[in-house]
């Protein structure tokens, strides 16, 4: 095909051929990424005119569930690559701020030779202006006959009306023939969409539960997909490994019922054993295990053994993290199955990086991907997760992709090494699946929907046609019981999504202040002590958790995102007047309030470390009150304690419920009898300050206990017999006691046509 016969767009310096895709500068090709190309395309036929971020989400990546930032990053892309801006040059792509983008530049349509202004900017010497925009269909083309008539109805419908306008300087006339030019050039781009057969034919993405009891997680899948294993943790369970037969729906008990908690799994390369993280009083820091898939005898395989894990392609070798507490740091390890060839690919101190993901083992053997903010300094925290991966041999790493996350889970990279299936978390989104096209560097999301996905679930089988995952749903009301404890008498006062496990606190007047979830937004409502009127304070698309209020009802304090970051904030009690009261790189949570309504303790992390500070109620200077991890503080009704959590470093350990003085310092006194959890419950004195009340869950059945300040043994103070407790509050009056309660439903799911 010569210049004469091709058809081009032409714009600046640039000229991008319409069939071929191929863009060029000066006569120079400019290389780009498929989808950045599509982009372009869809903006250069619209030029001038502005396309939602919708549309172009729509159009662009019409075959898949995608995030927001794949179409900014590609925009950053194509702005970048086109020199936008550089030394005077034009602007291009112009953002339309809460509506879209528009291509803001002269663009013209050519065969080599001739050139037709197609859709000119206002500041030209003759343009068509659109008075009526009809709305685009903008469904993929079907192939035959009846996507011939499906193209031709929707350029019949969206012929525009046009206006000519001519100026004294050679205005351009447009015949009948050149507006047909226009019409194919502004649905050009459902041809490129036609001639992608597959995402036209692409099968569902089906999802099926394999179990229904609530309490399993930690799922993996055999190579040929015969097989799904999952684990039952005692706290919720009986502490054992299943294994389920695919065609038969058949579940086998693999372990008798133990004490012990578990880690991530995963089926052996060959498919004959499933390995298995634990922790136990014998390995409190993990250990891996094995076992025939059908049973057997469990083998203890490596000690010191992170919870995540992959294998070699050849299955002789494994890749996992360990941490060492003494040097503060943590390793991305290969070693064989025996114990022997130990190696420390990738080596960070705590203070420098957050390792998340799992240590992935690429398929060709060369390399092991893994999540981590490495971008950490001690005076900066790793809000931003990302997808690396580290030479094996040489120790290089490299960036896989740009995309950010809070946190990232599982990992799985398919077998024909073309990307990697994850779990990860954004803010104000929670775990969903995510397809990384490591081909193309894109982030696909595979999973919708406010269900959540376990962090140590997922597995992908051999050819890549299935996944399991574990789901995570979470449901809590508000309930009121007597100081006593009797729950015989407990009342429920809410019936939302999850009321109150995120921050729940009493006013002076007996309302009830709590964070609700609706939608995917959490925000702080009050409602009526028995349970009326209740009515949202806050209602926008931040996010608010950790509340408290002072005695005097005036103010109510939380954390929110909406100044970036974790931040402490104040309001009045009938939600106005909203002001930032912490500042800075520092990530805050759990702040409570002083009887006189002076000042506000508050955990805070920041160098690499959760300690205790206190601010005065109207903001200003903070203060350190500890220099060691230390969580989820509370103040004694005189003001004089502080009670709080030190944090295990162990699942098979307890934490540890300390009291020290609000002036700040070591512990006074301190009481093993917290359970270990990932996030913690901040303890509750009791009015008369003598006793600490805080939360233990046993078999998924959640109660409050007692600890008395003078010492001795905890006693169980309430007689729940469903449901775990997610918050709990005392009334401003002592009598009452508000709770949160709800449970935790966690299940398998088979995900088949993901890709």
């Amino acid at each position: 095909m010569n210049e004469q016969t091709q058809r081009f767009y032409t714009f600046g310096d640039y000229k991008i051929e319409k069939t071929e895709r191929l863009l060029t500068r000066k006569g120079e090709v400019v290389p780009l990424p498929p989808k950045a190309v599509e982009l372009l395309f869809v903006l250069l036929e619209n030029n001038n005119h502005i396309v939602t971020k919708e549309e172009l989400m729509n159009l662009v990546w019409a075959d898949s569930f995608v995030e927001e930032a794949n179409l900014s990053r590609n925009v950053f892309l194509l702005r970048k690559v086109l020199g936008e801006g550089e030394n005077g040059g034009e602007k291009y792509i112009e953002t339309i701020p809460r509506r879209g983008y528009r291509f803001a530049a002269n663009v013209a349509e050519t065969n080599g030779e001739e050139s037709i202004e197609i859709i000119a900017h206002e500041r030209t010497r003759s343009h068509i202006v659109i008075e009526e925009e009809t709305e685009i269909d903008d469904a993929p083309i079907q192939e035959g006959e009846a996507g011939a008539r499906r193209l031709e109805t929707a350029k019949q419908s969206l012929k525009p009306r046009e206006k000519v306008r001519r100026q004294r300087r050679g205005a351009i006339v447009l015949s009948a023939a050149s507006l047909a030019v226009i019409s194919a050039a502004v649905f050009g781009w459902f041809a490129f969409f036609k001639e992608n057969k597959s995402s036209a034919s692409k099968p569902a993405t089906t999802f099926t539960l394999v179990t229904n009891s609530g309490k399993v997680s930690n799922a993996s899948i055999s190579p040929d997909g015969k097989f799904i294993a999952y684990g039952e943790n005692y706290e919720r369970g009986e502490g054992v490994i299943y294994v389920r037969q695919t065609d038969t729906n058949r579940e086998v008990k693999l372990l008798e019922p133990g004490k012990r908690t578990f880690g991530g799994t995963a089926f052996s390369p060959d498919g004959a054993f499933i390995y298995y993280v634990v922790y136990d009083k014998q390995d409190p820091h993990g250990a891996l295990y094995r076992i025939p898939v059908l049973g057997g005898v469990a083998t203890r395989v490596l000690p010191n053994f992170g919870s995540m894990f992959s294998f070699s392609p050849d299955g002789s070798r494994v890749a996992f993290y360990r941490k060492n507490y003494e040097l503060k740091e943590e390793s991305i390890m290969i070693a064989a199955l025996d114990g022997s060839g130990e190696q420390a690919i990738l080596t960070r101190p705590f203070s420098e990086a957050i390792l998340s993901a799992t240590a992935a083992w690429s398929p060709d053997g060369k390399t092991i991907a893994f999540g981590a903010g490495l971008e950490r300094t001690p005076d900066k925290i790793p809000l931003d997760v990302k997808l690396y991966s580290v030479e094996i041999e040489s120790g290089a790493i490299k960036q896989l992709s740009n995309e950010v996350w809070s946190a990232i889970g599982k990992t799985n990279w398919l077998a024909d090494g073309s990307g990697l299936v994850f779990v990860a978390a954004r803010p104000r989104v929670g775990n969903q699946l995510y397809f990384f096209d490591y081909r193309t560097g894109e982030t696909r999301r595979i999973t919708e929907g406010l269900q959540g996905y376990g962090n140590y679930s997922l597995g992908v089988t051999a050819d890549g046609s299935a996944l399991a995952a574990g789901t995570w749903e979470e449901k809590a009301h508000l309930w009121t019981i007597g100081a006593d404890g009797d729950t015989s008498r407990a009342v429920q006062l809410s019936k939302g999504e999850t009321d109150g496990n995120f921050g729940l606190t009493n006013l002076a007047d007996g309302r009830v202040a709590y964070i609700a979830r609706v939608g995917s937004d959490y925000d702080v409502w009050t409602m009526n002590p028995d349970g009326s009127d209740a009515k949202p304070l806050t209602a926008d698309s931040f996010w608010q958790t950790g509340l408290t209020a002072t005695a005097d009802g005036r103010f109510l304090i939380f954390i929110s995102n909406r100044a970036g970051g974790n931040h402490l904030f104040r309001m009045n009690a009938d939600g106005s007047d909203i002001r930032q009261l912490t500042f800075g790189e520092a990530a805050d949570h759990a702040p409570d309030c002083s009887p006189d309504g002076q000042w506000i303790v508050y955990q805070s992390w920041f160098a690499d470390k959760f300690t205790l500070r206190k601010i005065p109620i109207d903001g200003g200077e903070s203060v350190q009150l500890t220099d060691y991890q230390s969580v989820m503080p509370t103040i004694s009704p005189d003001g004089n304690s502080i009670a709080f959590i030190l944090p295990s470093d162990s699942r098979a350990r307890p934490a540890t419920l300390a009291i020290i003085s609000a002036a700040g310092g070591e512990p006074q006194k301190t009481f093993e009898v917290i359970p270990f959890g990932h996030f913690y419950q901040s303890p509750r004195w009791t009015p008369d300050g003598q006793a600490l009340i805080y939360a233990k869950q046993e078999k998924q059945i959640g109660n409050l206990w007692k600890q008395l300040v003078a010492g001795g043994e905890p006693a169980q103070l309430t007689n729940f017999n469903t449901d775990v407790i997610t918050n709990y509050a005392y009334s401003r009056d002592g009598n009452r006691i508000f709770v949160s309660r709800g449970q935790i439903h966690l299940n398998i799911v088979l995900v088949k046509n993901f890709r």
